[in-house]
């Protein structure tokens, strides 16, 4: 069967997986207490706000080709609407299919030079079409020929790295994850409709800018939010969407989980926030608001937690539905420790006790020896987001 026509991907690049990836089983973390740490700063990283932002600009700029064959115009407009709608100052630019990169460089160089500063927050969004070139670097592309016009994304993405402003990426494409870049001064986070390896799906009900739009139309009203709240809660909603039948009735899971990643110089800089900069109009403020109230969300204030309490068990990140799940997605990921711990109950239990900001954001579901001693644990998305990057820290799944 032919691939669908908003699927692009470069030719060759497949990536190869393995039931038995054994690369990352000679690495272990020092202790649990480096682990709970880093832990601990993470849950601070991705709850930075206090309801007030620490940006006194907010510069917006959405990206489509000229030529708008993928039909992504209708989405982008309505993300420009919520945006202005927020109080941020929004920009368009369309690619044309001359001197694509050329003319996207030009206007991205004159952005940033009339817009950077300190104070400052660049939100960048583009959709549209996506591959990996042979140097495995992001290109948007005009179409699927492999003459189509192209744009190299990464270089152009690069021109941020030195900003002083923060800069929130939102990209729904096909292989998104590929754009990943580093950052001299402040904080870059991006939220991508799925991983480097993946294709995202088209306009419509199952794609990424549709959730975006509906959650920044609900949570106008919240005093601030985060970056990792927003992507847990993208996650969230487009997981409850029901798979779409396709061909023989067979079930086809439309929706892709996207994916965030953080970069920064400084490793313990506070993750980017989201607030309302002016008054909404009437019916942004008040449509549906009953509705809003029943609607499972992942939403938790800042102001709810109490980073301070070390002895406190549990969080709002903890809390569980009547159905038994956590109402904010957790991964499950395993830990390799260099510690190489007794293994009975009473004692297990005493050496847990003696972390308790480990109990506090995290939960453990369970601990084996492995040569030393490997855990399994659930920890909230918001968190693991701004985990840092650990060779004996992997990833199992979302629960």
């Amino acid at each position: 069967m032919s691939q669908p026509s908003f699927y692009v991907l470069s030719d060759g690049q497949r990536k190869q997986y393995s039931s038995h990836d054994t690369s990352r089983a000679g690495f272990h973390h020092q202790n649990l207490a480096t682990f709970c740490e880093d832990v601990n700063s993470a849950a601070k990283r991705a709850f930075p706000n206090r309801g007030r932002s620490r940006y006194e600009t907010v510069n917006a700029c959405l990206i489509r080709w000229e030529d708008d064959d993928l039909g992504v115009q209708q989405e982008l407009d309505a993300l420009n609407a919520v945006l202005r709608d927020y109080g941020f100052l929004t920009n368009v630019f369309l690619i044309p299919k001359l001197s694509s990169h050329w003319d996207l460089m030009r206007k991205t160089l004159d952005f940033i030079q009339d817009r950077d500063n300190d104070k400052n927050l660049f939100v960048l969004y583009y959709a549209g079409h996506g591959r990996i070139n042979s140097a495995r670097q992001a290109e948007w592309v005009f179409g699927q020929d492999l003459n189509s016009p192209f744009v190299d994304w990464s270089a152009i993405q690069g021109l941020f790295g030195t900003a002083k402003s923060d800069v929130l990426i939102l990209l729904d494409t096909c292989a998104a994850a590929s754009s990943a870049t580093t950052t001299q001064f402040a904080v870059m986070e991006t939220i991508a409709a799925c991983g480097f390896e993946r294709r995202a799906p088209p306009p419509g009900e199952y794609s990424m800018t549709n959730t975006l739009v509906d959650v920044l139309r609900d949570w106008i009203n919240k005093l601030s939010f985060s970056a990792a709240s927003l992507h847990t809660e993208i996650l969230f909603r487009l997981k409850l969407k029901e798979k779409k039948k396709g061909r023989e009735g067979v079930p086809l899971e439309w929706c892709v989980t996207p994916i965030h990643w953080i970069n920064a110089k400084d490793c313990k800089a506070v993750g980017i926030e989201i607030c309302r900069r002016s008054v909404p109009p009437l019916l942004s403020a008040t449509s549906d608001s009953s509705l809003e109230e029943e609607q499972p969300s992942t939403f938790v204030d800042a102001m709810d937690i109490d980073f301070d309490d070390a002895n406190s068990s549990s969080t709002p990140l903890s809390s569980v539905s009547s159905t038994g799940c956590y109402k904010v997605p957790h991964v499950l990921i395993t830990l390799q420790l260099e510690e190489n711990q007794s293994l009975d109950t009473e004692q297990t239990a005493r050496w847990l006790d003696r972390f308790p900001l480990l109990a506090k954001w995290v939960k453990v579901e369970a601990v084996f020896p492995s040569y030393s001693t490997l855990m399994i644990m659930s920890v909230p998305l918001p968190i693991w987001d701004m985990l840092p990057d650990h060779p004996a820290c992997s990833f199992i799944g979302y629960v």
